[in-house]
């Protein structure tokens, strides 16, 4: 028997928009319950969801990135011509993940690697800045939050710049699978666009293989096809895992940075007192950071499997179960945070959820703190009249698995 609450729950629907106050009351009265809807526990305070992230013998990470819904089997045809998703390090367990992660860690959790990558970084900034500066207004979603990161993980992954809007179309058309409710239209041209993504992606994996260039996709063909001459074919497993593995995380360094830093402009921008302090004070942007990645996390939710029975607050979870972790509920949870609802770039630094915990806390979390940093710096510096303007509605993506502003319609 399921509650009403439960019965109710909605996340593409009705809590699709604006997903806090149902959270707020599922924390009070129901912080665990079954939803029908999704065949799966949903947990939605913070400890909770931290005991199963750092629980991962009971809670498998094989389902984290299941979808809600079905592909229509018009997709699942179009997607058969290229290659079939393989586990990769979101969605294995050890000794498999550490397989699997270990090639984007010495990239992206290096000090002096990422110290390096900064200055580019930064001129990519001030250039897409330029771009629109003397304009007086702009799409900063579509001008500034989308293309700075698109661009940094391009570059470090060593795809040519003409290639950056097939390989941004396609991963943002992979994530979109299952966790957006497409009519079948709609999901036949994401399931075409995913195609091209990952056959363009097996292109670059086959020239890396015969000729190393420095790159991140480089380095993820070499480990992930060991003892294999340059002289040699990779056989059709590697590629399928090379392929996935790029693919999946090409999309999450991209997306959920873009929405990190559009969610900031757009939370400082609806509270213009905080944006404020943050010009009288830079030294409050990392803080400004870590406020929204609480308050708005890039990823709201992600999917665990109960390996054995289990109880989490007071709810018996079998065996066999799939859980959904609501981080973005979390962040709002009142027995972890004061006043959770309130947007405070002085508020002190606590633990948030938005990049995981554990041993699959995201591997980019570093890069994505920086890139969001070097932004804030950059628009409060050269922007500092940056406005929403009054009644300015400001669209949000309707995923599951993303979420952050569409547009950002802003002016200075």
């Amino acid at each position: 028997m399921t509650s009403a609450l439960a019965e109710s729950y909605d996340p593409l629907g009705a809590h699709a928009e604006d997903p806090f106050p149902f959270h707020a009351e599922a924390r009070r009265k129901e912080p665990v319950f079954y939803s029908p809807r999704l065949d799966a526990y949903v947990l939605t305070r913070f400890a909770e969801i931290d005991a199963v992230l750092k629980n991962p013998a009971v809670f498998s990470s094989v389902n984290s990135l299941r979808g809600i819904k079905a592909p229509y089997p018009s997709t699942i045809a179009v997607l058969s011509r290229s290659y079939p998703q393989t586990p990769d390090a979101v969605t294995t367990d050890d000794p498999a993940h550490r397989r699997l992660r270990q090639p984007y860690a010495k990239h992206l959790t290096t000090t002096g690697r990422l110290k390096n990558l900064e200055p580019a970084i930064r001129t990519r900034a001030e250039a897409l800045v330029d771009s629109f500066i003397d304009d007086g207004s702009a799409d900063l979603v579509a001008r500034f939050s989308a293309p700075l990161p698109v661009q940094t993980a391009a570059a470090l992954f060593g795809f040519a710049p003409d290639d950056i809007p097939v390989v941004k179309e396609g991963s943002e058309a992979q994530f979109s699978l299952g966790s957006i409710d497409f009519t079948v239209e709609q999901e036949l041209l994401v399931g075409e666009t995913v195609v091209v993504f990952k056959n363009l992606v097996a292109e670059y994996v086959r020239r890396r293989h015969a000729a190393p260039a420095g790159d991140l996709i480089s380095d993820v063909t070499a480990a992930f096809g060991p003892g294999v001459a340059p002289g040699e074919n990779l056989s059709y497993d590697q590629e399928s895992e090379v392929v996935t593995s790029l693919c999946s995380t090409f999309g999450a360094s991209h997306i959920t940075t873009a929405d990190l830093i559009g969610s900031a402009l757009r939370l400082l921008t609806a509270h213009p007192a905080q944006w404020e302090l943050l010009l009288r004070d830079p030294s409050l942007i990392p803080q400004a950071v870590e406020e929204t990645l609480r308050y708005e996390a890039p990823i709201p939710a992600m999917f665990r499997h109960a390996t054995s029975d289990a109880v989490l607050a007071g709810v018996d979870i079998p065996a066999g179960a799939d859980l959904m972790l609501l981080f973005a509920s979390a962040g709002h949870d009142e027995d972890r945070y004061p006043d959770p609802a309130r947007f405070d770039v002085t508020r002190r630094p606590a633990r948030h959820l938005a990049f995981g915990a554990g041993i699959h806390t995201c591997v980019g979390a570093a890069p994505a703190r920086a890139q969001a940093r070097i932004a804030l710096e950059i628009l409060t510096a050269r922007l500092p009249g940056l406005s929403l303007p009054p009644g300015t509605t400001v669209p949000i993506r309707n995923s599951v698995n993303v979420r952050g502003p569409l547009e950002l319609a802003l002016q200075w």
